[in-house]
């Protein structure tokens, strides 16, 4: 009886550091959701359509959000029957080398008449960019079909994407590791391999799936998928 009142003990005195120490290495928890009791398990609805979740989150997708409203393609992020591959503002602005977001990796060009040189710069909005270059991105990371754990394998697949090129296809599988993940565009060329989801397998109102990328997605080259 000791024995367990002192493991009881240990065990509460444990959690508050668990979770302190989450807030110190900066991991985010994913957020909660109503259980789902005739599924008998927490229920991953939004309870909202996918516009309407990224408008509730502003802290992580104000970036995206600026993205949607610029090309006018809030319509596009209603639909049902489809995966969202959403990226955050780590993905467009992060000014970490190992990130390689996109602002650092399409960095815009001017003249400086006082170096009397062209000068690169990082912008800090996707307004920066032609509005058909950033329609093309954010139909890129909107694949058709519903795909998240249930029906994902472990083998990279090929799957299209609402943008309009011969290569805007998504690699997606099911990472085989100590804790199974979803991957993304995990081939040879890619800017950065293993790309994981910060959170996975939401469920909007529209009938859709959403897996929430710290890290933006560049398409595949013919080479790299086999079209002459």
């Amino acid at each position: 009886m000791k024995l367990r009142n002192i493991k009881n003990v240990l065990a509460i005195m444990a959690f508050p550091l668990a979770m302190t120490s989450c807030e110190v290495f900066g991991l985010d928890f994913q957020d909660s959701y109503d259980f789902d009791y005739d599924a008998g398990i927490p229920s991953n609805k939004v309870n909202m359509s996918t516009i309407d979740f990224i408008k509730s989150r502003t802290d992580i997708f104000s970036l995206l959000l600026e993205a949607i409203e610029y090309t006018e393609l809030e319509n596009d992020f209603k639909q049902p029957n489809v995966t969202y591959l959403l990226p955050t503002n780590t993905a467009f602005n992060s000014e970490t080398a190992s990130d390689k977001s996109y602002f650092q990796t399409h960095q815009l060009t001017y003249f400086d008449e006082e170096l009397g040189e062209m000068v690169s710069y990082a912008p800090i909005s996707m307004r920066a960019y032609p509005k058909e270059q950033v329609k093309e991105f954010l139909l890129y990371h909107i694949v058709k079909g519903k795909y998240t754990f249930t029906n994902l394998t472990p083998e990279p697949t090929w799957y299209e994407t609402f943008a309009v090129a011969d290569t805007a296809k998504v690699n997606m599988y099911i990472l085989k590791d100590r804790d199974p993940n979803l991957a993304f565009n995990n081939f040879d060329g890619h800017y950065k391999s293993s790309i994981k989801p910060r959170t996975s397998n939401l469920y909007s109102d529209d009938g859709s799936y959403i897996h929430v990328l710290d890290s933006w997605l560049d398409r595949p080259t013919k080479k790299q998928l086999h079209i002459k």
